[in-house]
C-alpha cells in the first residue's frame, strides 16, 4: 500500500511538471491561454501522464530486481531504455484507442490510418525515446555515485581499523624495549624510573584519547611527540634532538591524529644514530604545511618494516583533504610535509 502511495505521488508530481511546461510553452506560442485550453491541457496530461507514470515505475522496479545498477548496470540501462520505449508506445495506441474510439466514437480504419495519429506517435517516439535515455543517463550517474560514496565509506572504515590497529600496537617494539628501560631504570635510579613511568602512562592516555578522532590540533600532537622523544632519549641516551620552530597561530590547525608520532617512530626506526652521530629531527611550519625534517644515515636492515603507518597518513588524506603529503628524500636528509587542515 506504501509503495503504491509513493508511486502515485511521484506521478502526480510528474505530471504537475509536465502541465507547467505545456502551458508555458502555448502561452510562449500563442501569447495567451483561455480557461478552455488550461482545462484540457490538464485533462490530457493526467489521463496520458498518469497511467505511462505507473507503468513505467512498476518497470523500472520489476527492472531493478532482476538487473541491480549496482552489479548489471549496463544490462539495466539497456533493457529500461527499450523496455519502457516499448511498453509507452504500446500504452499510448491503447490510451488512444479507449479515448477515441470508445469516449469520441471515431471510426477505427481513420483512428489508424489518419495522418495526425501517425505524426502524433512520431511525435511521441521522439519525446520517449529523448526522456528515456535521459532518466536512465541520470539513474545511471546516481548509481556511479552512490556507489562512489559507498567505496569511500568502506575505505575510511578500513583507514580506521588500520589506525586502530597503529594505535593499538603503537610499536610493540616500543613497548617492551620501554619496560626493560623501565627495569633498569629502577635499579639505577627510581626518581627516573618514576618519571620514566609518567611519560609512558601519558602516552598511552593521549592514544586512548585519540582513539575516536580522525583529527588534532598541531599544538596537542607536538606535546604528544616531545613526550614520545623524552622517553626514546632516555632509551638511546640522549642522542636524539629535537627543534620545533612554529608560528602560535599555526598550533590550532589540524594534522590526522598521531600522525607525527609514526613519522618521528619512523625516523628512529629507519636510521643509525649515536652520541658521536646523533638523529637531529626538526619541526616548523608555514602557512599550508607542518614540516617534518630529520637527518638520514640509513640502517642496513629493518626488521618489520612495513611502510604502514606512513601510507596510513597518506591514505587518510586522501579521504579528508584534496591535498596530499610531500616526501622529499634526499640521501642525506628525508622531508615530510603535512598539509594542515
Amino acid at each position: 500500500m506504501n509503495n503504491l502511495y509513493q508511486e502515485l505521488k511521484v506521478a502526480f508530481i510528474l505530471v504537475a511538471i509536465i502541465c507547467c511546461v505545456t502551458l508555458c510553452i502555448q502561452f510562449f506560442i500563442y501569447g495567451r491561454l483561455s480557461w478552455g485550453v488550461i482545462q484540457w491541457t490538464i485533462i490530457f496530461n493526467i489521463y496520458y501522464g498518469l497511467p505511462l507514470s505507473l507503468i513505467n515505475g512498476r518497470l523500472f522496479e520489476a527492472l531493478n530486481k532482476i538487473f541491480p545498477w549496482e552489479t548489471q548496470a549496463k544490462k539495466r540501462a539497456i533493457a529500461g531504455i527499450c523496455g519502457s520505449i516499448s511498453l509507452t508506445m504500446i500504452s499510448l495506441f491503447l490510451l488512444n484507442f479507449i479515448l477515441w474510439t470508445l469516449f469520441l466514437t471515431v471510426d477505427f480504419s481513420l483512428f489508424i490510418w489518419h495522418r495526425g495519429s501517425r505524426d502524433f506517435y512520431l511525435i511521441a517516439l521522439i519525446i520517449t525515446i529523448m526522456i528515456s535515455i535521459s532518466m536512465h543517463a541520470i539513474g545511471f550517474f546516481y548509481e556511479i555515485q552512490n556507489e562512489k560514496v559507498i567505496t569511500h565509506k568502506l575505505r575510511k572504515e578500513n583507514l580506521a581499523s588500520e589506525l586502530n590497529a597503529l594505535r593499538a600496537h603503537i610499536d610493540p617494539h616500543f613497548l617492551f624495549n620501554s619496560f626493560n628501560v623501565l627495569s633498569g631504570l629502577i635499579e639505577e635510579d627510581k626518581d627516573k624510573a618514576q618519571d620514566f613511568l609518567t611519560g609512558l602512562s601519558k602516552i598511552y592516555r593521549y592514544i586512548l584519547e585519540q582513539r575516536h578522532e580522525d583529527t588534532s590540533t598541531v599544538e596537542d600532537e607536538l606535546s604528544f611527540a616531545k613526550r614520545y622523544l623524552d622517553l626514546q632519549r632516555t632509551r638511546f641516551e640522549n642522542s636524539i634532538f629535537l627543534k620545533t620552530d612554529i608560528d602560535p597561530v599555526l598550533l590550532q590547525k589540524k594534522i590526522p591524529s598521531l600522525s607525527l608520532q609514526l613519522l618521528l617512530e619512523n625516523a628512529i626506526k629507519h636510521n643509525a644514530f649515536d652520541l658521536q652521530q646523533p638523529l637531529s629531527i626538526s619541526i616548523t611550519a608555514d602557512v599550508n604545511n607542518l614540516i617534518i625534517s630529520n637527518n638520514r644515515r640509513a640502517r642496513g636492515h629493518i626488521n618489520g618494516s612495513n611502510k604502514m603507518g606512513l601510507q596510513n597518513i597518506k591514505d587518510r588524506y586522501t579521504l579528508m583533504s584534496s591535498r596530499d603529503i610531500k616526501i622529499t628524500a634526499a640521501p642525506d636528509r628525508f622531508t615530510v610535509q603535512l598539509p594542515l587542515i
